[in-house]
């Protein structure tokens, strides 16, 4: 076996630039650029990361994970009005908290129409921008975790759910074409600016190239 085949795949430090996060512990809330604010927070046993994207006192939560009662707690230390809740993908770990979270807010969960979701959602397509107060989030379709699976840009941002880790894409369950399909879907993310900040579903962020 080779040297190369021997080194361990680099991961970025569990510091706060790299968004660290633990079930249980702080929120770590990114700078701000003037027009957005981005909390990120870790909840349940499988470390889901949730984040709010507000602008205006507006916010749009991205995963109703797990914890609904911590998720509604950040809401109401941010000071921000929900309007949306938008999902990445169907996986049981990422939708705990929906039907509390709907059921309190009385917001729409937008996913895509391939991934069916524990409460009813509206349809989210490709190319589809959401306001949120004074900015847009850019919805991206990018398929391979799982039949729906979504992408969201806000600014420099991309909030990848399960496709994109800082190790590289996200598990397809030795499925083949699963596993072509998440590849096809990173090309497409990997267009962007190579400073755009991935925060994905777990764990830490890192950049398109780092």
């Amino acid at each position: 076996m080779s040297e190369r085949r021997n080194q361990a795949t680099p991961h970025p430090p569990a510091t706060a630039e790299f968004g660290f996060v633990s079930p249980g512990g702080p929120g770590h809330e990114y700078p701000s650029d003037g027009r957005m604010r981005v909390v990120k927070f870790s909840v349940g046993p499988y470390d889901n990361n949730v984040y709010l994207i507000a602008s205006d006192r507006d916010a749009v939560i991205v995963d109703g994970a797990a914890e609904p009662e911590r998720i509604l707690s950040e809401v109401d230390r941010m000071g921000a009005r929900v309007t949306a809740i938008l999902q990445t993908h169907n996986h049981f770990d990422h939708t705990g908290a929906l039907s509390a979270l709907v059921q309190t807010l009385k917001v729409p969960v937008l996913a895509h129409p391939a991934d069916p979701m524990p409460v009813p959602t509206e349809p989210l397509e490709d190319g589809e921008r959401i306001g949120v107060g004074s900015v847009e989030i850019l919805a991206l379709y990018t398929p391979g975790h799982t039949p729906g699976s979504m992408s969201y840009l806000a600014g420099a941002c991309l909030f990848s759910g399960d496709t994109l880790f800082p190790a590289g894409p996200g598990n397809t369950g030795g499925d083949r074409r699963a596993f072509k399909q998440i590849m096809r879907s990173i090309d497409r993310l990997f267009e962007l600016s190579d400073d755009t900040r991935v925060s994905p579903g777990h764990g830490l962020d890192t950049t398109i190239r780092p």
